[in-house]
């Protein structure tokens, strides 16, 4: 079988060293694949028409709580600037529910694979790994409470 996770762009995605990221998510999940950008412009206009597309198109109000954030009901999408190059993007999400880091780029699925699944602080190892073509999640138990380290294969969106 083809894995089609690293086949899917270019050499040059691994030299990029500044990038903007799109993540859309509710609570703890990211509802749709993350995407990257190299013109912060074309990110915030495209993260503003995300907003826009999951009010229904003008229904619900969208906030904006902070800086390259836009919130619609229990949805959020956030602009994220993120420093260093890779094919996928990870985050943690902690016991409280915060991403921390809000991401990090992520080389290829080796090397997503071995952060999602790397023992937090050394100590505590996941209790759970579930992987696909698109994204690999641990979940870590802390006496009851579940945090999620998750990383998604990115969409890259070029400029025109």
């Amino acid at each position: 079988m083809t894995d089609l996770t690293d086949s899917v762009f270019s050499e040059d995605l691994t030299s990029i060293m500044n990038t903007w990221v799109i993540l859309i998510t509710e609570g703890t999940v990211i509802e749709y694949p993350p995407e990257a950008y190299l013109s912060v412009e074309m990110a915030r206009n495209e993260a503003r028409r995300w907003a826009w597309i999951i009010s229904g198109m003008g229904w619900l109000p969208v906030e904006e709580p902070s800086d390259d954030r836009w919130t619609v009901g229990d949805r959020d999408v956030r602009l994220v600037h993120v420093d260093g190059e890779g094919e996928w993007v990870g985050t943690f999400w902690t016991w409280d529910g915060y991403p921390d880091p809000e991401a990090t780029l992520l080389r290829d699925r080796v090397a997503a694979r071995a952060w999602v699944t790397a023992p937090l602080h050394d100590v505590l190892a996941p209790v759970l790994i579930e992987e696909n073509d698109w994204m690999i999640v641990a979940t870590f138990d802390r006496k009851g409470e579940e945090a999620f380290a998750v990383a998604h294969l990115l969409k890259r969106v070029e400029a025109r």
